[in-house]
């Protein structure tokens, strides 16, 4: 099965209205979303074509890839920024991307970051040549340094469910005319495998076979062969994770460190719990949501987490919802037993909500505003949800395209799911700042 289980001795929470005592039982999942396995998409030397061909072809799926940077070949700055902006992991490649980049390691993070603004900055970084420099130097600045094939150097190609062994040597399989994989079938191969092994494929790709490159001209890629293998990706997402390359190692070390447990006190028709790891440090703070499942017998939930309300679903005696470490108790409520409020996967209700309504000619996105030197970013994802990142913090409010309000919570962790439901256009307002963003 495709979790780590946390067992939780019988654990009364009350009787509720069938009159039957409640276990708490608490699982965290081995990938976001319960998923069997997880790619990332990685991309070498800041091409033109990754900012003007890539990210388009990745916001059209709702699937995000890392994309790493040489510092001295001066990138269209601007361009991954936007990126950035819209949920894309931007990473270092070195300054000057020599034949082994040691020396670098803490200064082309640093150069990196003058140029781009994300919540952590730089943390994960791609070795030119696929040669490693000075591991200390790496860990001590990034949370995943990227070399090559892993065969290259004695390894496997695709990692397990924990990551690699030594998270200085992460492997990437090579794509396009030099690489082992070129076509669709070639990624899509690769990813039934992971989703056999519960594990994780990385690729990296340097240009694309027909565009601008600039200084990504080796190994060129058929870009249409990843494209399929994105759409393979949605056709399947249940089954297989697309995300950065610095989230999913974000998230695997949160996994093996964190614990979630019940709290004393859970009244009828209320369970809570405390989802907690103890792995900060300089680089992160490891906020990147958790996937849970708690048994129930309920048919309805609500379920919190400090100040925010949480996407949850339920399915199969289970309730599923993303939680963050460290970010405050998880109270799940029997909905059915409180005052009634519409599922998200139904029709957005009316609100009489004092938040001010947004009409349907204000579904143009404002420009992008910092809040205290943060870029935010909304979109929707491959599975339908909208989502935000670096929101911490702020009042986040769901609008839909009659200007009623469908969801309002507060901003935790570096992403979150906060909306899903019925197709159409919503406006999403994170402080003062919009976005119309279209659920299909």
């Amino acid at each position: 099965m495709n979790y780590k289980k946390i067992s939780i001795a019988s654990v009364a929470v009350g009787m509720f209205a069938a009159g039957a005592a409640f276990a708490q039982d608490a699982e965290i999942a081995t990938w976001s979303g319960f998923r069997k396995g997880a790619a990332s998409f990685t991309f070498d030397d800041g091409a033109p074509s990754q900012v003007s061909d890539a990210a388009p072809v990745f916001d059209k799926y709702g699937y995000k890839g890392t994309f790493n940077l040489v510092y001295n070949w001066n990138p269209n700055w601007s361009g991954f920024q936007g990126m950035a902006d819209n949920g894309h992991e931007i990473a270092s490649h070195s300054n000057s991307h020599g034949n082994n980049m040691s020396g670098e390691e803490a200064s082309s993070k640093k150069n990196i970051e003058g140029k781009i603004k994300q919540k952590y900055g730089i943390v994960t970084v791609a070795y030119p040549n696929c040669n490693v420099p000075s591991e200390s130097a790496v860990l001590q600045n990034y949370i995943v340094g990227r070399i090559c094939n892993g065969s290259w150097q004695g390894m496997s190609d695709a990692m397990g469910k924990d990551g690699p062994s030594n998270w200085a040597k992460t492997p990437a399989i090579m794509t396009g005319a030099e690489g082992q994989l070129k076509s669709t079938n070639d990624f899509t191969g690769q990813m039934q495998n992971v989703v056999k092994s519960n594990g994780w494929v990385a690729f990296l790709t340097h240009g694309f076979q027909g565009k601008n490159n600039g200084n990504a001209t080796y190994s060129p890629t058929d870009l249409g062969a990843i494209e399929g293998a994105l759409k393979w990706a949605k056709d399947n997402d249940k089954d297989i994770w697309v995300a950065p390359m610095g989230f999913v190692a974000m998230y695997i070390k949160e996994r093996k460190a964190a614990k979630i447990e019940p709290q004393d006190g859970g009244a009828a028709n209320t369970m809570t719990f405390e989802l907690k790891h103890s792995i900060a440090d300089n680089i992160s703070k490891y906020d990147y949501p958790l996937s849970i499942k708690v048994k129930t017998d309920w048919s309805k939930v609500e379920v919190t987490q400090g100040e925010a309300k949480l996407e949850s679903k339920v399915d199969g005696g289970y309730v599923y919802f993303d939680a963050v470490p460290n970010a405050g108790k998880i109270v799940v409520k029997n909905a059915d037993a409180a005052a009634p409020e519409s599922s998200s996967s139904a029709e957005p209700p009316q609100s009489s909500s004092s938040e001010p309504a947004v009409s349907s000619s204000s579904t143009t996105a404002l420009p992008m505003q910092a809040f205290d030197g943060r870029h935010l970013a909304a979109y929707v994802d491959a599975s339908g949800y909208i989502t935000v990142q670096n929101a911490q913090g702020l009042s986040i409010t769901v609008f839909n395209s009659l200007g009623n309000v469908v969801r309002t919570t507060k901003g935790i962790g570096l992403e979150q799911k906060v909306y899903t439901g019925a197709k159409g256009v919503y406006v999403v307002k994170i402080g003062n700042k919009a976005w119309s963003l279209k659920i299909k």
